[in-house]
């Protein structure tokens, strides 16, 4: 029988691969759903195409411009929860920002399987994310291909065996800038990846190592490991995405292709294997493999997701919601580059401290707290 699938955030890079292996696999899997914020071209395009029961348009104001077809039309956040609650096997979140928060609450709580690509549902709210997973019948399998690649390693060892995590850094496009040459990068330098095919924030996220400040957070919930013995290494080449070191000094590695496709495939497999048709490594071809320590003097991000990990819930969700204000605002060329991590500290000195938060309603509380702070200060930045 094929797996149902749900995917929120289909036209996002994210989506987009995912409709590919989909369709490099079409007797493993069938779509029944499908969910976007606001590309209501290519939305319809990918609703004729597969025939999906039901389609969601988060943007509720633009939905005179998708054609629904034949599927059941929904909007808003209510539609998105509507969605991961109708029949299905596995609900992909890949929609991009906070606003992918709730809808993956409400698969574990459904006792669905959620394949999670979005980076804010654990960075926000990653006390409730794995208190769901451990305790009700759902599932959930991380997508990023970083974590893909520590869950896969961890399988089968002991938590007593292992000593270290690491997670790799492409670098991004701006790894040998200059402090001085980063406060002048323009929003099209930054979306300039030199590995990935992303979105705009996550892209964004990347060049300042953000990203990866994020994705120290996503592992400390997800494999439950203090964060000092979470590491990053540089790694330019993306063919390493995670290592585990154990405590006798051996490390385990996974290598792959830097293509989403293949982890995206494991997590809808939900750890089986299948022969694809893309995502091969050819190592003679690759030649060397190199790594070195990040930069946190000209990327503080990194440093900053450390120091919120310290600090307790409420300077996670702060951390988060500053950045999504202060990223947009460099995307909109109301901000320099090297001023979006400058934005999330200063919002972090003078957030309201709640060590754990374990209700909805306290996260988005903290949540709008930070963002209100943070367009104050552009406000002030603006007039002058």
């Amino acid at each position: 029988m094929k797996k149902r699938i749900v995917i929120l955030g289909s036209t996002g890079s994210i989506g987009r691969s995912t409709l590919d292996v989909v369709e490099s696999c079409r007797d493993e899997f069938e779509i029944v759903g499908l969910a976007c914020r606001e590309s209501s071209r290519l939305f319809s395009e990918q609703i004729r195409r597969f025939k999906p029961r039901s389609a969601c348009l988060c943007d509720e104001k633009r939905e005179h411009e998708v054609d629904f077809g034949f599927s059941r039309k929904l909007t808003g956040l209510e539609g998105l929860k509507e969605l991961v609650a109708m029949d299905s096997d596995i609900v992909v979140n890949a929609l991009p920002g906070s606003i992918g928060l709730e809808p993956s609450i409400e698969a574990l709580s459904q006792n669905k399987v959620l394949a999670l690509a979005n980076k804010e549902s654990l960075v926000m709210a990653g006390r409730m994310l794995m208190a769901l997973a451990r305790h009700g019948q759902g599932r959930l399998i991380p997508v990023d291909s970083e974590h893909s690649a520590l869950h896969q390693l961890m399988e089968g060892a002991g938590r007593e065996e292992i000593e270290r995590l690491i997670i790799t850094a492409s670098g991004g496009p701006f790894k040998n800038h200059s402090r001085k040459e980063l406060a002048r990068v323009s929003p099209e330098e930054a979306l300039r990846h030199p590995t990935w095919q992303m979105g705009r924030k996550v892209t964004i996220d990347s060049a300042t190592l953000m990203n990866k400040g994020l994705e120290v957070i996503e592992a400390r919930w997800l494999f439950d490991v203090p964060p000092e013995r979470i590491g990053v290494l540089v790694h330019p080449e993306s063919i390493v995405h995670g290592m585990v070191q154990f405590v006798d000094g051996s490390f385990f590695a996974y290598l792959a292709h830097p293509d989403m496709r293949v982890p995206i495939a494991y997590a809808l497999n939900m750890g089986r294997r299948l022969p694809l048709p893309f995502g091969s490594a050819n190592f003679a071809e690759i030649g060397k493999l190199t790594f070195h320590e990040p930069d946190l003097v000209r990327f503080p991000a990194l440093r900053l997701a450390y120091e919120a990990l310290a600090a307790g819930d409420s300077a996670l969700i702060t951390f988060n919601a500053a950045n999504e204000v202060a990223s947009l605002a460099f995307a909109e060329g109301r901000l320099p580059f090297t001023s979006i991590p400058e934005m999330a500290e200063e919002a972090l000195t003078h957030h309201p401290v709640v060590h754990e938060i374990t209700s909805l309603e306290g996260v988005w509380e903290i949540h709008d707290w930070a963002k209100t702070f943070v367009e104050g200060r552009l406000r002030r930045i603006d007039a002058t």
